[in-house]
């Protein structure tokens, strides 16, 4: 699969993380991969065919072709490729679409849905204006521009979209009083405003962080022992990453193999 990555530039990178895109021909093989959770804000803009996603155990349904994928707190869904695959992929911070569109993040967790029901008709013109680009490198110029435009009717970025940002470069670790100490708000105010900007209590948002750690470090190295993984993301003993597992994939740590080895992570910035 051929795989191309990209940060924006720095005026924008409070709200978006990364870009990548995705280029397979498939044929009849189909690929498969199980979402865990996760702490991602993702729009995907689909240049050819469409993925095929089962939720819940559900028949598998076709995606649409532009969607927003918003944090995930447990293993929902299950993703199909086949045929011709080119993917574009906007990663945002965790506060991004907050910021653009000023939706409440609590909406957007465990969902999946048509951009167009959450950006109105700023999605025609984004999708429009992807479409359009010849390369890689236009798409990004392109989406730049868009959300250029969406910020210049927002508030700047505030002292959640901080936060959030540093317990994604901390990989979940960072302490919630001292960030909460930072931000000059009261503990019950930052809990309330983390939770509708980002989605999620400052706490799950910082297990998901730090579990998808663990499994982007087993996916880069297959062979490397649980124990060393558990042990550099500072989980307390096995047994707590143990629970932890269930909780996010129903599974234990030895069960994660098979379409576990296919999972797509967005770009590690």
């Amino acid at each position: 699969m051929d795989i191309k990555r990209a940060l924006p530039r720095p005026q924008l990178r409070d709200v978006v993380r990364s870009f990548e895109e995705r280029r397979a021909e498939l044929g009849s093989a189909v690929l498969t991969w199980p979402v865990a959770a996760r702490p991602h804000q993702i729009l995907n803009i689909h240049l050819a065919e469409p993925y095929r996603v089962r939720i819940d155990g559900d028949p598998a349904v076709t995606t649409p072709e532009m969607s927003v994928v918003g944090p995930q707190t447990y293993r929902r869904a299950h993703v199909y490729l086949s045929g011709s695959i080119h993917v574009f992929n906007i990663l945002f911070q965790p506060t991004g679409f907050n910021r653009l569109v000023g939706i409440n993040m609590t909406s957007l967790v465990n969902q999946d849905p048509a951009a167009s029901d959450v950006l109105g008709k700023s999605a025609v013109t984004l999708g429009d204006a992807v479409r359009a680009a010849s390369d890689f490198r236009e798409r990004v110029a392109a989406v730049e521009r868009w959300a250029g435009m969406m910020l210049d009717k927002r508030e700047p970025d505030g002292a959640i979209g901080h936060a959030s940002r540093l317990l994604i470069a901390a990989r979940g670790r960072a302490r919630i009083e001292g960030l909460v100490a930072k931000s000059g708000l009261s503990t019950s105010q930052f809990q309330r405003r983390f939770t509708t900007q980002v989605g999620m209590t400052p706490k799950l948002f910082a297990r998901t962080i730090r579990f998808d750690r663990a499994l982007i470090a087993r996916r880069n190295a297959p062979g490397r022992p649980w124990t060393d993984i558990i042990h550099e993301l500072g989980y307390f003993d096995q047994a707590h990453f143990i629970r932890e597992c269930h909780a996010f994939t129903g599974l234990p740590p030895g069960s994660l193999v098979g379409d576990w080895d296919n999972i797509f992570f967005p770009a590690d910035d």
